[in-house]
């Protein structure tokens, strides 16, 4: 892709922003980077910007009115008024992934779906790690995927997000990885079938060279399923006749009568069956990519889990504190319920997304013996739980105030459970800075 003197504007100036710019002017693009916070806001991250490069602060303006292509951040939607005027215009726009994928050369293997995508992720890293490939973990996690494109590697592990998505025109993964759909960023997609169709750009350009790998039986994946090229790699916690799933307590590959052994679930380190799923998911990616199955046994049995996602942080006077800050959606929070048997406290609450709380209450009801209640969404957590004939939760001020409510009304032996069910921003700047202060309170809490 020819970029020198071409007029490139970067909308959004956070992680990714930053790393297009470096990039981009690294191309020799003339960059603007415009971002709609005032430049005292952004005066931390602007000050990283490579020397040559513009900044716009406050609004789109000048960036949408002198570009020739508009690169947007994942925080940036596509249905931004002054990028669709920019585009009616003619402007080429396109994203951050969109661009490391034109510019790059090493083949990619690419993780979509509501859940389990940095596990699933980091597990495939692990992986193709034990195999001896370079191939460097990227993209929704890690480093933005633009900074390893340059460079060749063995294969780059992206986690892509349906924000990313939404401006991939010519993404072509070599394996690309559905994990599953639920209710989740309905606000930006506007309904399932909108962010069903985000999720699906990332299959579009396959063909039966590539490889896509989906739960067998999912409505989502088997819809999927029907419109992919790609040669198809099914996984399921439930014996399969092809794929990758569980028999006798064994995960297996089975293939034209052949069966593989790969792990035992008694390796598996990760807790939850949600996770049994997206250890899967990561050996059936593995195995397209050829990597043999001992070396896939041997990276899944020494994997731990990825920080905020029912990461362990410490065990004191009897109780265990769990940090699972990613869970940033309804079902992740039931399935972080779901992977405990002792007797659960949750923290949960933030800036509620919408969708079906239903199941999640359900399990509060069942397997929840107290809840705290945190930030924007605890009125109406606590509205809902009370329409549910539950009236086993408090509200607390704060993530500390919160924290030792939970520990005092955890028993000996129960585990203080922190999945909010919302994501991070009316407290804290994302997931990870709000997982790093749990760390940090239950790091030093005593009664």
């Amino acid at each position: 892709m020819q970029l020198k003197d071409r007029v490139v504007a970067i909308l959004g100036l956070g992680r990714s922003g930053l790393a297009l710019a470096e990039v981009l002017h690294g191309q020799g693009a003339r960059v603007i980077v415009s971002d709609q916070r005032s430049a005292e806001t952004l005066a931390g991250i602007s000050a990283s910007l490579p020397e040559g490069v513009l900044l716009e602060a406050g609004s789109h303006v000048q960036a949408t009115a002198e570009a020739d292509l508009l690169v947007l951040s994942p925080g940036v939607p596509r249905a931004l008024a002054a990028v669709q005027a920019a585009e009616a215009d003619g402007v080429e726009v396109t994203g951050e992934v969109e661009m490391a994928f034109r510019l790059g050369q090493s083949p990619w293997v690419a993780i979509t779906g509501t859940n389990g995508k940095t596990t699933t992720t980091s597990l495939i890293g692990a992986i193709l790690a034990e195999a001896g490939l370079d191939a460097p973990v990227c993209g929704n996690i890690g480093d933005p995927v633009i900074r390893h494109c340059l460079d060749p590697h063995d294969a780059l592990v992206v986690e892509v997000s349906s924000y990313q998505l939404e401006t991939a025109e010519t993404l072509k993964p070599k394996v690309a990885v559905f994990l599953n759909l639920t209710d989740d960023h309905l606000e930006r997609h506007g309904s399932m079938e909108g962010y069903f169709a985000a999720k699906a750009r990332l299959f579009a350009h396959q063909d039966p060279s590539d490889h896509t790998v989906l739960k067998a039986g999912d409505p989502w994946a088997e819809r999927l399923a029907e419109q992919v090229a790609a040669r198809l790699w099914r996984f399921s916690p439930d014996p399969l006749e092809t794929g990758v799933c569980i028999r006798e307590g064994e995960a297996v590959w089975v293939e034209g009568g052949h069966i593989t052994r790969l792990w035992s679930l008694a390796d598996l380190r990760l807790r939850g069956a949600h996770n049994v799923e997206n250890a899967l998911a990561a050996s059936a990616a593995a195995l397209a990519l050829g990597v043999a199955p001992e070396v896939i046994g041997r990276a899944v049995g020494s994997f731990e889990a990825v920080p905020h996602r029912i990461e362990t942080v410490r065990t004191a006077r009897g109780r265990t504190f769990v940090n699972d800050s990613k869970g940033t959606n309804y079902d992740s929070t039931l399935k972080a319920i779901a992977a405990f048997s002792e007797p659960l406290v949750l923290i949960a609450g933030g800036r509620d997304k919408g969708g079906d709380i239903s199941p999640l209450l359900q399990a509060i009801v069942d397997r929840v013996r107290h809840t705290i209640l945190i930030g924007e969404a605890a009125p109406y957590f606590a509205r809902c739980l009370e329409a549910h004939g539950h009236h086993a939760f408090t509200l607390a001020a704060d993530l500390a105030d919160a924290v030792a409510k939970a520990a005092e009304a955890c028993p000996d032996g129960g585990v203080v459970l922190f999945s909010p069910a919302c994501a991070s921003f009316d407290m804290f700047r994302d997931y990870a800075h709000r997982g790093d202060v749990f760390r940090e309170i239950a790091g030093c809490w005593e009664p």
